[in-house]
């Protein structure tokens, strides 16, 4: 009962808007049209029924897309076209109302409001339109963000690009910005004043109020989280590499391969975890590579390929510390396709991620699965698994025994 209550103020409530956006907006469209036919008359001189065409020409066209507006808004579709296209129409109908009007004390301004009056009845109508339609109350902003009115102007352009980012997620991004931008503005004037032997008095209280201001940004920012360091970081090396980036040789990819290599990473161990979907395409890829992985692992340990217990795929199911513990007397052939296939999967879920392993952290991973892998056995295991490329002339340490 309390949910149908609750519906039916809404209707009303909706319906008392519509009708009342209606009311205001054809009075404010009549006025204007007074305004509009007078100066297609007077200005332009058109005889006829041609001025009254100026007034559909604007007010008309404004109308037009003030309907794709509303249709947009209701299959939660950006329409940042449409909006500047009835601003524009109304600013050249403002325009066009105030030089006409008579030079009366308040006249002119009068005219001229009465389409924007029009237009910002609308937008508040279509913002509850957006609000309703889309049934997103963490892309609200609450008052108290007024008190740092820049930030919520940006969180504001942040979440109209993206219709699907939420406030919080638009304020992260906002602050991990302007602490980048603190921090690599700090580490210009340290770097600019940093031969001199010492430093005036201007420049040292710039420095120390540009000090201020990233310690200001980095605490807003949450620099204390792994995730956001790694942002924050990432964007300063970002910046101050920009000439870099800009100078290189793209001709080839080689130059832009290694640019984005050199990127900082974030540490494996604050890695988003892949998705039920990802892991299960890691764990088809696998299950196809095993056997062949162990065919081939086993010929270069000196064992025959149909030697041992019979060719198996390993799954990530297999892999889990509880099931992944390999008996001492199962072959090395099978053993080598399970540490491969494994460490295929890992590789595969940090790519996925957007981080980078080093064979270190690779050995780390599978050894916290329970396989067993001996440090003279990375490099060949970077290189079967898709880590790194394998080096020509590189020796095969892959028969040395100790895992």
């Amino acid at each position: 009962m309390t949910g149908q209550h609750s519906r039916a103020r809404e209707t009303v409530a909706s319906a008392a808007q519509y009708v009342l956006l209606g009311g205001f907006a054809s009075t404010a469209a009549g006025i204007s049209a007074q305004g509009l036919v007078g100066f297609a008359r007077s200005n332009m001189g058109l005889r006829g029924p041609w001025p009254y065409l100026l007034f559909f020409a604007l007010d008309g066209a404004a109308g037009v897309c003030a309907v794709l507006l509303v249709r947009r808004a209701a299959r939660a579709e950006p329409g940042l076209a449409p909006r500047l296209a009835v601003w524009g129409l109304v600013a050249a109908s403002s325009f066009f109302n105030w030089t006409h009007a008579p030079r009366r004390p308040a006249a002119p301004e009068a005219f001229g409001l009465m389409p924007v009056i029009a237009a910002l009845l609308f937008e508040f109508c279509l913002r509850e339109m957006r609000l309703r339609t889309a049934n997103r109350a963490d892309r609200t902003l609450n008052a108290l963000r007024w008190l740092r009115p820049a930030e919520r102007i940006r969180v504001q352009v942040c979440m109209a690009a993206d219709q699907r980012v939420s406030a919080e997620e638009a304020t992260s991004r906002v602050r991990i910005d302007a602490a980048a931008r603190r921090l690599y503005h700090l580490r210009a004037l340290l770097r600019a004043h940093e031969p001199a032997a010492g430093t005036d008095g201007l420049t040292a209280r710039r420095i120390r109020r540009a000090e201020r201001r990233a310690y200001g940004a980095l605490i807003r920012a949450g620099f204390t989280e792994p995730l956001t360091a790694f942002a924050v970081l990432r964007q300063v090396q970002v910046m101050t590499q920009a000439a870099t980036l800009a100078r290189l040789d793209y001709g080839t990819a080689d130059a832009a391969r290694a640019a984005i290599t050199s990127l900082i990473s974030a540490a494996p161990a604050t890695a988003p975890v892949p998705g039920p979907a990802h892991l299960a395409a890691q764990d088809a890829t696998a299950t196809e590579t095993a056997v062949q992985d162990r065919i081939h692992a086993a010929s270069l340990n000196g064992h025959r390929p149909g030697a041992g217990t019979p060719d198996r795929a390993v799954t990530a199911a297999g892999a889990a510390p509880a099931a992944g513990q390999q008996d001492d007397d199962q072959d090395p052939g099978d053993r080598d396709a399970e540490l491969v296939a494994a460490a295929r999967r890992i590789v595969v879920g940090s790519r996925h991620a957007g981080t980078r392993l080093s064979q270190i952290a690779l050995a780390e991973k599978l050894r916290s699965e329970g396989h067993k892998v001996a440090n003279n056995r990375l490099r060949w295991l970077a290189a079967l698994s898709g880590l790194e490329a394998p080096q020509d002339g590189e020796p095969d340490t892959r028969a040395s025994g100790g895992r």
